[in-house]
C-alpha cells in the first residue's frame, strides 16, 4: 500500500491535488459502522482520530461515485471517496502500514519533494542554528551596563525629567463667586429706561420698521 496524490479536475479543469490510496491490502478495507479508519490526507498525522459513519456504494443519492461518510474527533462529518479511506492499522495490527507511518525521514524527504514540485519555499535546517536574536557580545553588553548605572547616578534613581529647579508662577483668577452677567448698575438702568422710553415715543407703542410714506 502506498499514499499517491491525485489530480482534483472540476468540469476538465484542474484545481489542485489530493492524496488517496493505492494498492491497498485487503485486510484494510474490511468496514463496519463505528470502526476507526485513517483518511490518506491524514495518514502521518499522529493526532487526528477518525470513525466511520457509512460506506455509500457508487450510484447512491449524493453519491455517484460512492464515498465515506466519517466522523472527526471534534464530532464533525467529513466526506471522501472511496479510494481515500482504510480501516486504522492500528486497529487490525497492520504492522507494514504502521512502520510505513512512523518513517518520519522519508515521510519529511517526500514532503519537500512534492513542496518543491508545487514551486513552495523549503525550509532547511540547519545544525547549531538558533531561534530568535543573537547573543549580545560581551563588550557592548558592558557598555551598556555602565551607561545605565551613569544615568541613574545622574537622576538619583528618579524616572522622567528632573524638574528645571525655577519656581512655577500661579495665577489666581479673581472673582465674585457669582455665575454670569453682572448687575447693572442704577445709572445704567435709568439711561436704558430713558432711551425705551424715547423709542416707543416715537413709534406710537408700535412694533416694527414705519410704513413708508410713498
Amino acid at each position: 500500500m502506498k499514499v499517491i496524490e491525485k489530480d482534483f479536475v472540476v468540469g476538465g479543469a484542474k484545481l489542485g491535488t489530493y492524496n488517496a490510496y493505492e494498492d491497498v491490502e485487503p485486510e484494510l478495507l474490511r468496514f463496519r459502522p463505528g470502526q476507526r479508519v485513517l483518511p490518506a490526507p491524514f495518514f502521518y498525522e499522529t493526532g487526528d482520530s477518525f470513525t466511520l459513519i457509512a460506506r455509500h456504494e457508487p450510484g447512491t443519492k449524493f453519491y455517484p461515485n460512492g464515498g465515506f461518510e466519517v466522523r472527526d474527533n471534534g464530532g464533525g462529518t467529513r466526506h471522501y471517496d472511496l479510494d481515500q479511506i482504510i480501516v486504522h492499522p492500528a486497529s487490525c495490527k497492520h504492522q507494514p502500514t504502521l512502520d510505513l507511518m512512523t518513517r518520519r525521514e522519508e515521510r519529511e524527504a517526500a514532503a519537500a519533494e512534492r513542496a518543491v514540485l508545487r514551486g513552495d519555499k523549503v525550509k532547511v535546517k540547519v545544525e547549531g542554528a538558533r531561534r530568535g536574536r543573537p547573543a549580545i557580545d560581551s563588550a557592548v553588553k558592558a557598555a551598556r551596563e555602565a551607561e545605565k548605572v551613569l544615568r541613574t547616578q545622574r537622576s538619583g534613581g528618579k524616572r522622567g525629567r528632573p524638574s528645571s529647579g525655577e519656581p512655577k508662577t500661579q495665577t489666581v483668577k479673581v472673582t465674585s463667586g457669582k455665575r454670569g452677567r453682572p448687575a447693572l448698575s442704577t445709572t445704567q438702568i435709568a439711561a436704558a429706561t430713558a432711551a425705551k422710553a424715547a423709542t416707543r415715543s416715537r413709534s406710537g407703542g408700535r412694533r416694527g420698521r414705519p410704513k413708508s410714506s410713498r
